[in-house]
């Protein structure tokens, strides 16, 4: 098992946590009827950018905490666009593996890949499985985007659900087997480059960015 480059993962984070503190700040109105402080979670959020780049341990460590709570409190509020949340901290959680005591090199490694497995499998999961069960709202936004609703005929939107749906968990399991990881990590890179670019902000971005450095780690790893 190939060790993980953090080198290039902390960094995702860090950008992602900017860009999550700049949403807030920037765009307060948002997140009105979530258990959130705009300007006091952009300011966390601000802490954890320099802490991942200058203190990485204190900066995954702190960033766990505010993801933990941002899955029990916030994301059952808007839970088809926050899956990434749970999956980003799958990923920050990775990173305080090499500082935990009494542990070998090879059940770091160990620990560390299964984490980053299940921190990128559990959005497609869950997107997946929330296709089965709320089609209407998949179908209203695939008819509602603006990319979408061009390349997608509305008379094949209820057949577009149900293979995306079935596309998004197949492609979980797959992370998680580690099949054909080289072919599974340049896949699930391309999905998550086109789904960065049909949905967009706020719902893809910034977000996306950890889960795309994740897999760019994996699929440079792999070659």
């Amino acid at each position: 098992m190939e060790v993980v480059d953090l080198k290039i993962i902390v960094p995702g984070l860090a950008v992602t946590h900017i860009f999550w503190g700049l949403s807030l700040l920037l765009e307060p109105s948002r997140y009105v009827s979530k258990p959130i402080m705009p300007a006091l979670f952009a300011f966390v959020h601000f802490i954890i950018f320099l802490l991942l780049l200058t203190r990485e341990k204190y900066g995954a460590f702190l960033g766990s905490i505010l993801l933990t709570y941002y899955w029990f409190f916030v994301k059952p509020i808007a839970p088809i666009a926050e899956p990434q949340t749970v999956g980003i901290l799958g990923i920050t959680l990775s990173v305080l593996v090499p500082y935990a005591p009494k542990l070998s090199s090879d059940k770091r490694r160990t620990i560390q890949d299964a984490l980053l497995r299940l921190g990128l499998a559990y959005p497609f999961i869950e997107w997946g499985l929330d296709a089965f069960r709320n089609p209407l709202h998949f179908k209203s936004y695939l008819a509602g985007n603006v990319i979408t609703s061009f390349l997608i005929p509305a008379g094949l939107l209820d057949l577009t659900v149900l293979c995306l749906g079935l596309f998004e968990v197949s492609l979980s399991l797959l992370i998680l087997t580690r099949f054909k990881r080289r072919i599974v990590s340049f896949l699930t890179l391309s999905v998550l480059i086109v789904f960065s670019l049909v949905a967009g902000y706020p719902l893809a971005l910034p977000q996306n960015i950890a889960l795309m450095v994740v897999t760019y780690v994996w699929l440079k790893a792999s070659s």
